[in-house]
């Protein structure tokens, strides 16, 4: 429970006033970015690194490792940071960017920003506040792989378009077979292409799987945690039979595992096999896991790191999900009850509220206005319903909560009546109505029971579910 000590103090960071100062816009597109310092890959100029989802970037088709190679018409090498964020916010809403990538060269995006008072809190904001209400549509995960990743600086992976494979070993044709397959498919994803007459790029692979000879067998072995990831494939968190803890021994692994990918320059330096970029994986295995499946799995993580490499080392990937109730509705940080904002032709701004409205319930739930208040017993609320959550779904989120879990299916009745406890002011839930274990209707129609000049009024709305999903390597 401590972690959830650590956790829950970390919600008042949401909550803090601003100043007295009148209120202030802040404007955003959509990404992140940095100056890369990497000869192999946009140096000295923005390289992006995370675009988020259903935003202006998003939609003008910007993706991660775009290359920003201009701004409104200005070039952006060996400019500083400061003055690249200046000429973003300078743009007067409509931002022009050239860019490239594997996939196109010099390419135009254009995007406008988007703008909202800096004491606004909107509902994506709070879906991440209140993320115990729903874990099954809000939650953040992190893992490491032990992927030894390098690079060779003298070479522009923007000059390397199409790649092949070398021969096969004789011995292991199906594993070759199998696993060159799902290295064609990753990198034709990135905007490589396939090539069997004279390729930029030669593909080597080299694998082990084999038996720890200095394997202790004992029973505490098999309760040793696996290794938790991401599967691009399925779009799951899965557990795999893979030790990756630094107070794992390598002498409690039964298996050991190796898979690397070579790419080598066959453009300029033919027949000198120069190594343009290489990854290797070395995993400690509980139990069998064969390495078409393993290959399936991680060449896909292995290829995150390519072209821009974020760590030599180990590989760091992050993942959020986000699943709520949109109406459009932002909400006062200082003052919770009351409307700030609504977003133009969104589902609230139909229905009728306004900038200003006061909201004294939402679905019946009475509405508490002070943020200490409303922080207080929200942490209330999860501690009480702990027991109603399932232990076999228990993970740790990327802050390093461990105790973490879903509701369990048999008691979403129990859940619904404490969700409904005025002591635990649950106003917000609605956020997701959508479920059974927050409303058993199956309805998804909130109601706001307002106050606009001394008038109560109660509004309907119909709420748009929106859904988004990040998984990068960090």
């Amino acid at each position: 429970m401590k972690r959830f000590v650590i956790f829950l103090t970390l919600l008042n960071s949401c909550f803090i006033a601003f100043s007295q100062a009148e209120p202030k816009m802040v404007c955003q597109y959509g990404f992140t970015f940095e100056i890369s310092l990497q000869k192999s890959w946009g140096y000295l100029q923005p390289v992006i690194l995370s675009v988020t989802p259903n935003t202006s970037a998003d939609a003008a088709g910007l993706r991660v490792n775009d290359i920003i190679e201009s701004i409104d018409g200005k070039p952006t090498t060996g400019q500083n940071i400061e003055t690249i964020i200046g000429w973003l916010q300078d743009s007067n809403t409509l931002i022009k960017l050239t860019v490239s990538s594997l996939k196109e060269n010099h390419q135009n995006r254009a995007m406008e920003e988007y703008c909202h008072l800096n004491n606004s809190l909107t509902e994506k904001d709070l879906a991440s506040v209140y993320s115990f209400y729903s874990l099954e549509n809000v939650q953040t995960r992190s893992f490491a792989c032990p992927f030894k990743t390098s690079v060779n600086p003298e070479s522009n992976l923007l000059l390397y378009n199409t790649f092949g494979f070398s021969a096969s070993d004789p011995k292991n044709l199906d594993l070759d077979k199998a696993i060159n397959a799902v290295i064609r498919k990753n990198l034709e994803q990135i905007g490589l292409k396939y090539s069997d007459k004279n390729p930029d790029l030669i593909i080597r692979t080299h694998y082990s799987y084999n038996t720890n000879p200095n394997f202790r067998n004992n029973s505490a072995t098999d309760k040793l945690p696996v290794a938790c990831r991401y599967n691009v494939n399925t779009k799951s968190m899965e557990n795999l039979p893979v030790y990756y803890n630094p107070l794992i021994q390598t002498n409690q692994a039964r298996l050991f595992l190796q898979l690397g990918i070579r790419l080598i320059d066959n453009k300029k330096n033919k027949n000198t096999n120069t190594v343009v970029w290489e990854c290797e994986a070395n995993e400690l295995l509980q139990s069998d896991y064969p390495l078409a499946d393993y290959a399936k799995f991680h060449v896909p993580l292995m290829f995150m790191q390519y072209p821009y490499l974020k760590s030599a080392e180990t590989a760091q990937f992050y993942y959020s999900r986000s699943n709520y109730n949109y109406t459009g509705i932002n909400y006062n940080m200082d003052n919770l009850k009351e409307v700030s904002e609504v977003i133009p032709l969104s589902p609230a701004e139909k229905a009728g509220i306004q900038a200003g409205d006061i909201i004294e319930k939402i679905n019946g739930l009475k509405f508490v206005s002070a943020p200490k208040v409303a922080d207080n017993n929200y942490k209330q609320f999860i501690y009480k319903t702990m027991a109603l959550r399932d232990p076999a779904t228990q993970f740790t989120n990327a802050e390093g909560f461990t105790r973490c879990m879903y509701w369990d299916k048999m008691k979403y009745a129990q859940i619904q009546d404490e969700l409904k406890k005025p002591e635990f002011s649950t106003a917000f839930s609605y956020l997701f109505y959508f479920e059974p274990y927050i409303n058993l209707s199956g309805t998804n129609i909130v109601s706001f029971s307002i106050i606009r000049n001394k008038q109560k009024e109660e509004v309907r709305i119909k709420p748009m579910v929106v859904s988004e999903e990040i998984f990068e390597n960090r």
